[in-house]
């Protein structure tokens, strides 16, 4: 999804080997729309396996799946031994006290199971929540560097002292700085949110984050909550007419960032939307593509609306271009860029929407149908009222 970034997989591959091929013995937990870990219980404790492939933004799987292999343990029982399929496992003791994290999605989901007040270190001073921003400045909390950009700082992760570590990684080359926080003791649990091909996948997450902290309760009514808000909006666009849409974002030159597939696309199909640009689902490819202009007014000139930017997406002013855009001499451009903060260099958009589809849904919902254009808006706003007479000017 172009506004959550690509989100890189943690592989494991010298912390031991593990027997992650076969399913973990013990009573399954159920956790619908999630494809990227399973649960089991057994003996008291819990194995989680989680499981993804490393797909680039706009390209394609580098390798095989990637698996990882989470032992849940409580404190007040003894931890099972790492033998057969728990061999190379990483151990979690639970409810964990401390919590690293270096994407700000983490940040907001532990926001919203009640958990935040236990984070010890985060990316850095970019956070959308002014609570956790004020304590990172206050050096109350550690900044370890977030994962799209850097390795973890591992003096001022070990420092910190966490109970695990929940690591999302921008780039393979990292994943030597997570088997060294590994080998000094910090248990690491790998997050694959952006790598879920439901939108509905990332929500469940707020059920793993439960189980980690002792909020099992606040993660299962959370993610009911946003199950059942997806409902509505689904029920309220069923007896509307679908609309054809168009979401891509220009680049730089003649290249555009299109959603085709996945995640992104079934939003907006659920939306009521037809996406132009759709292309077949494959779990090796990102929901995105890069495409040429020619074949974005070829492809997608006549679509009825257009989602053509987010917060720090560059703007397109070529007016020639835009006039053979249907969208845009209709008024019906939309871009992703509410709930910011300047100032703070932080967007709620790459924190909590893929949290909340819910919301989301509902942003693209009052952006294909005017008459729902009453509904609250959260992230998407229309960014042109009247075609390129107006310019590119600021709506509501």
């Amino acid at each position: 999804m172009r506004w959550l970034f690509p989100l890189l997989i943690v592989l494991l591959a010298g912390c031991g080997k593990q027997a992650t091929d076969t399913p973990a013995i013990g009573r399954p937990i159920p956790v619908p729309h999630t494809r990227t870990f399973s649960v089991v219980e057994r003996n008291g404790y819990r194995v989680v396996d989680l499981h993804a492939n490393i797909v680039t933004w706009g390209g394609a799987a580098n390798g095989p799946e990637q698996r990882v292999r989470v032992v849940l343990v409580p404190r007040s029982i003894k931890a099972p031994a790492l033998t057969g399929d728990l061999a190379g496992a990483v151990v979690v003791r639970t409810p964990v006290k401390r919590i690293a994290v270096n994407y700000g999605g983490s940040e907001a989901l532990l926001s919203a199971i009640g958990a935040a007040d236990r984070l010890v270190a985060v990316g850095g001073t970019k956070s959308y929540d002014d609570s956790i921003r004020r304590r990172v400045k206050n050096r109350e909390i550690g900044q370890i560097g977030y994962g799209w950009h850097s390795p973890p700082n591992l003096d001022v992760l070990l420092a910190a002292k966490p109970d695990v570590f929940l690591m999302t990684i921008g780039d393979p080359a990292h994943a030597d700085a997570m088997r060294r926080a590994i080998a000094m003791g910090i248990p690491v649990v790998p997050v694959f949110m952006a790598n879920e091909s439901d939108y509905l996948g990332p929500v469940q997450y707020a059920r793993l984050f439960g189980m980690l902290t002792g909020r099992e309760q606040q993660g299962e009514r959370f993610a009911a909550m946003v199950q059942n808000g997806v409902d509505q909006i689904r029920r309220a666009v069923a007896r509307l007419p679908r609309r054809s849409v168009l979401s891509a974002w220009w680049m730089n030159g003649d290249t555009w960032m299109v959603t085709v597939r996945g995640a992104a696309n079934r939003l907006l199909e659920d939306a009521g939307g037809i996406n132009v640009m759709r292309r077949p689902d494959d779990l090796r490819l990102d929901d995105t593509m890069q495409m040429a202009s020619e074949t974005l007014l070829t492809e997608g000139g006549n679509a009825k609306c257009w989602l053509w930017r987010d917060p720090i997406s560059k703007r397109f002013g070529d007016q020639r271009f835009l006039a053979h855009m249907r969208a845009w001499r209709d008024g019906c451009v939309f871009a992703a860029d509410g709930r910011v903060k300047p100032e703070a260099d932080a967007f709620d958009l790459f924190e909590t929407a893929a949290l909340r589809p819910d919301l989301l849904l509902r942003d693209y919902a009052r952006m294909l149908h005017p008459e729902l254009r009453s509904w609250p808006a959260n992230w998407v706003r229309q960014d042109q009222r009247v075609g390129n007479s107006a310019g590119v000017g600021h709506g509501s």
